[in-house]
């Protein structure tokens, strides 16, 4: 590796230190499960789980750019540590509204920061492993990729975000028009598909969010910003999950310009 590259593999090892940051908090609010005698256990070890699983994504979030030590960097493990860090992320949000029930315990002010300490030296070193691939941004607003399939990709860096197809989706037993978006699966009688089919040929983003509002649910299109007019992918519109009490509450997104919505209830 050139003298460029082990400079970069000496940034990606110094994330460690704030990775055993992490590590240490996280031991500490186990424990202090542990120690609560009034928590019962079946929810003294879901919220430990989650606290496992928490530490376990920023772990797998830098053990995935360590492997640039085989050879350069591509998109799929820098791709890959950008999910494990968004996973973090949101299970992080979920342990800090399980643990608000407990006001006096200040670990939970301890490894928000911490983890946006991590977080902020993790996106140093991706961004500029970022510029040394080259990002092709999309030309269309909407790619069909056959009769029975439309993929709406991402404005900023050109990644499918949305997907429509006839087909079969998880649960389904019976052929539908299948919606994937950044952050559900859902299908939908395949009688829709012709109309929505014919919105998507005329590349009106705004009709299919309001199809989607009409015949699914009020937030529409989930990667969609009407005030931009444009589709993001999970990143870019920074979706960020919000829990209440350790439950799944909804989540939120932003886009590049500082539109926020609720994109998923």
């Amino acid at each position: 590796m050139n003298g460029e590259n082990n400079n970069m593999l000496e940034k990606i090892l110094n994330l460690r230190d704030y990775v055993q940051k992490l590590e240490d908090i996280s031991e500490n609010i186990i424990n202090h499960l542990n120690s609560l005698k009034d928590l019962d256990d079946s929810t003294r070890n879901i919220w430990t789980s989650d606290v496992k699983e928490f530490f376990h994504n920023t772990v797998s979030a830098w053990e995935v750019l360590t492997t640039i030590t085989e050879g350069e960097p591509n998109l799929k493990n820098i791709d890959n540590s950008k999910s494990f860090l968004y996973a973090a992320r949101n299970h992080l949000s979920k342990i800090i509204s399980e643990l608000k029930i407990f006001p006096s315990l200040k670990t939970s002010i301890l490894i928000e920061k911490a983890f946006k300490e991590c977080w902020d030296a993790f996106w140093i070193v991706l961004k500029n492993l970022l510029l040394e691939k080259e990002i092709v941004k999309p030309t269309k607003r909407v790619i069909k990729v056959s009769d029975l399939e439309y993929h709406l990709p991402c404005s900023v860096c050109g990644k499918s975000a949305v997907e429509f197809r006839i087909g079969y989706g998880r649960l389904d037993e019976k052929e539908s028009l299948v919606f994937r978006g950044i952050t559900l699966e859902t299908s939908l009688n395949v009688k829709l598909a012709n109309m929505l089919f014919k919105i998507l040929q005329k590349k009106d983003l705004l009709g299919v969010h309001n199809f989607m509002k009409k015949y699914h649910s009020f937030e529409g299109v989930d990667a969609y910003c009407p005030e931009c007019d444009k589709i993001y992918c999970w990143e870019h519109y920074n979706a960020r999950e919000e829990y209440d009490d350790g439950f799944y509450d909804c989540t939120y997104g932003e886009c590049p310009k500082g539109h926020k919505r609720m994109i998923d209830d």
